[in-house]
């Protein structure tokens, strides 16, 4: 029997895999590394599930699942359909009401703030136990010198692990933190991987030319499966990108540039920018485009970004909008400026419970016409958006294409039935040029290691 065979000769899920998801569990399920790098809304979920109910008839393992905090719920409610009957420990909340959940159970879900923080009590229950780790939106732990790589390669060690991520890599480098969970000994390690890979640096010591990509993009493939939506799913409404290039108001454009010239005036005379005041003065100068008033002590004063934003709410008629801004002062006067639009907000101010009932409002009442999100907030995660929303807007660039393709994929998955649209707001003048030239630029590179559906710069210049 297969992996797939034996799995739901014992369990029940309330749907048929598809095709392409049993090749994914019958190919994978074996192996004690494993990469499902499936496209958002193509079931990774489900994919990674059935692997572990493999293993637990299999091999008598239990199963692990750490994610974003903001998956708990979704993982919670998913493995509560499944017949018979799962045990399943989320574990979360309160110091005191953790302490007393048990982690005796077939799927202990947890948040990766939460398993490094209690580490030890992980690593003492399950030491002597058999038991396969899932870690989902794996790019957490792309960066070997984060807590988030150290903590779960430990952890992980010797045991299966499945690392799930519909958007695998930002750079090349990402691949060797991936690598060493799912291929290890593929480089002997990261010094190796940039001599095989790296070919030129910039004043940061921050590559800026890669090679040997077919190579990379070989290795990437190993001990794992690579699942387009387009592949799979061909009936999937058109997507068009969109870029809405407008002009701020001269004495905003004056503000802009005089404030951007008074923090270059506070180098020292005949010094080289270094890459944290180049940073700060990004991050300064992204959110004056938006937040005229504040920077010009005239909360009055109206950026140009929101009057676009209200024209193209006027535009959709009683449509609904997503809106996906990078900073939190941003956020802030967007969900001020809308107000009588019924706006919500999900960002990292908003606790895990409210940001689920804000999904639900702009789900279910037709008076909530707007969400204005982070990506990173709600990026990763949230389904049944696409349930009645297929517009969305960028009012400050996203420069990560795996950041850019996850929110997206809010929109562009099963159960839209209308073409999406997807705007990109670029203020002439400012950064903001640049900041999308480098998510093209980006996009075109990681696309030579692993395979997307399409290089960005033609599906929205059609070239």
């Amino acid at each position: 029997m297969t992996p797939t065979e034996i799995a739901l000769s014992h369990y029940t899920l309330p749907f048929n895999l598809k095709p392409f998801q049993v090749e994914v569990v019958d190919d994978l399920g074996p192996l004690d590394g494993e990469g499902h790098y499936l496209d958002p809304g193509t079931g990774k979920t489900a994919c990674s599930t059935v692997v572990a109910l493999f293993r637990k008839i299999y091999y008598g393992e239990r199963c692990v699942v750490i994610m974003p905090p903001i998956l708990l719920k979704q993982w919670e409610s998913w493995l509560k359909t499944i017949k018979p009957s799962l045990s399943v420990v989320k574990y979360a909340g309160t110091p005191a009401e953790r302490k007393a959940m048990s982690l005796d159970a077939d799927f202990v879900l947890v948040g990766i703030q939460i398993f490094k923080k209690e580490y030890m009590r992980f690593e003492n229950h399950f030491r002597d136990l058999k038991y396969v780790t899932i870690v989902d939106e794996a790019t957490m732990i792309s960066n070997i010198g984060t807590d988030n790589h150290e903590k779960l390669m430990d952890f992980t060690l010797g045991k299966a692990r499945l690392m799930l991520t519909g958007t695998p890599l930002n750079n090349p480098e990402d691949a060797y933190g991936l690598l060493k969970f799912v291929a290890p000994g593929v480089y002997r390690n990261k010094t190796a991987f940039m001599r095989i890979h790296s070919f030129s640096q910039d004043f940061f010591g921050k590559t800026v030319e890669w090679g040997n990509l077919e190579l990379l993009a070989e290795n990437m493939s190993l001990n794992s499966k690579r699942v387009l939506l387009a592949d799979v799913y061909e009936q999937m409404p058109k997507v068009s990108y969109i870029p809405l290039h407008y002009d701020l108001d001269p004495k905003h454009l004056k503000l802009y540039r005089k404030l951007a010239e008074e923090e270059l005036l506070r180098l020292p005379d005949g010094g080289k920018i270094d890459a944290t005041q180049a940073t700060k003065l990004m991050h300064a100068l992204g959110q004056i485009v938006m937040n005229w008033g504040h920077f010009a002590g005239d909360p009055k004063l109206e950026s140009e970004t929101v009057t676009l934003v209200k024209e193209k709410l006027d535009e959709l008629g009683d449509g609904k909008l997503l809106i996906f801004a990078h900073y939190r002062m941003s956020v802030a006067l967007l969900a001020s400026a809308l107000a009588k639009y019924g706006v919500v907000t999900v960002n990292s101010e908003v606790t895990a419970k409210q940001k689920q009932i804000n999904l639900e409002r702009f789900v279910n009442d037709p008076k909530c016409r707007v969400m204005v999100a982070q990506v990173k907030s709600a990026g990763y995660g949230l389904d049944s958006l696409q349930n009645v929303c297929n517009h969305a807007m960028y009012v400050e660039p996203c420069t990560s294409p795996r950041d850019f393709t996850q929110s997206v994929a809010r929109l562009v998955r099963m159960g839209q039935d209308k073409p999406v649209q997807v705007y990109m707001a670029i203020a002439s003048g400012t950064l903001q040029p640049r900041s999308f030239n480098n998510l093209l630029e980006k996009d075109e590179i990681v696309n030579q290691v692993i395979r997307n559906v399409a290089d960005l710069r033609d599906m929205i210049f059609g070239s």
